[in-house]
């Protein structure tokens, strides 16, 4: 009997122990959890905070761009006479320009039977004389998104329609050689060289199964054949390269093989409301423009 009474006594003491034992565990989960959520809030405040000084600085550097895009369009506005002076200086190949797009549309599985693929270039694609366009991921039926202008600054130096006699397929923007020259629009690179007769440096981006945009003239390509851009992304820079009497772009939109007037579809340009309606025509665009509406179906 005096046995079994130690045992209980033991027993009782070490269940006390443990029951004392409880509060200092709970504090203890307590407190780990306190610091868990305090670490996770330090998180999320440096999270935040990071994301606040990114948003700002991109603010920052787009208001920056937005007024030296508008400085440069006002000197070009003052040098306006001589700026129209530059234009292309002779005619552009259409023949390798079908060709290519006849191309491009063979690689995406939209070839016509019987369609020809035209001549090919003689050089690597990102290289002087391009190359033959190559299989590319599948492009929508129709872009959906908006267009934007392929300069943030310039003088409109020749309009699309008849020119000497004959039809000008796009339009002539003038401005300083080395103005960045921007995609209008998502889409896939299917041609970037020298090798079109008359372009000179050259990108040719496909936005949809039907649109592409053409860059012509330019000092440099800062994209290559297969990249793909999303809508202000820097494809060259200006220049005066092929038949051309001075720097600028030449600029084309078609659908399918035929040309449209790029007016019909870009957005206007903001700088029309500051300068007056009367200039809007010889405005090519401007960093703070209001874009367009989505192209409405076909």
């Amino acid at each position: 009997m005096r046995r079994e009474l130690l045992i209980m006594r033991i027993f009782l003491a070490q269940r006390g122990r443990c029951l004392l034992l409880w509060p200092v565990l709970l504090g203890g989960i307590a407190g780990c959890v306190s610091s868990d959520n305090q670490r996770f809030s330090q998180d999320v405040h440096q999270t935040a905070t990071k994301v606040t000084v990114v948003a700002t600085k991109v603010a920052t550097a787009a208001e920056i761009e937005a007024t030296a895009a508008y400085g440069r369009m006002q000197r070009y506005l003052a040098e306006k006479d001589v700026l129209k002076t530059f234009t292309d200086a002779g005619e552009h190949s259409e023949t390798e320009v079908l060709a290519v797009l006849h191309r491009s549309r063979v690689a995406q599985g939209g070839g016509k039977p019987g369609t020809q693929a035209g001549t090919q270039a003689s050089k690597p694609a990102g290289t002087p004389g391009g190359g033959a366009a190559h299989s590319l991921p599948a492009l929508p039926q129709q872009y959906s998104g908006s267009l934007r202008w392929p300069l943030d600054a310039g003088i409109v130096s020749s309009e699309y329609g008849a020119r000497w006699g004959k039809m000008h397929k796009g339009i002539d923007i003038a401005a300083d050689a080395g103005e960045p020259v921007y995609a209008i629009a998502d889409g896939d690179v299917i041609y970037a060289g020298d090798g079109l007769r008359g372009y000179g440096n050259v990108v040719i981006i496909q936005h949809d199964r039907r649109m592409t945009s053409l860059y012509a003239h330019n000092s440099a390509l800062k994209v290559k054949q297969g990249d793909k851009v999303s809508k202000g992304t820097l494809v060259a820079l200006l220049g005066s390269t092929g038949h051309s009497t001075g720097p600028h772009v030449h600029f084309e939109i078609r659908e399918d093989d035929g040309a449209v007037n790029p007016r019909t579809l870009l957005p206007k340009s903001a700088l029309a409301d500051v300068i007056g309606p009367g200039a809007a025509p010889t405005l090519a665009s401007s960093a703070a423009l209001n874009a367009r509406p989505p192209r409405q179906q076909r």
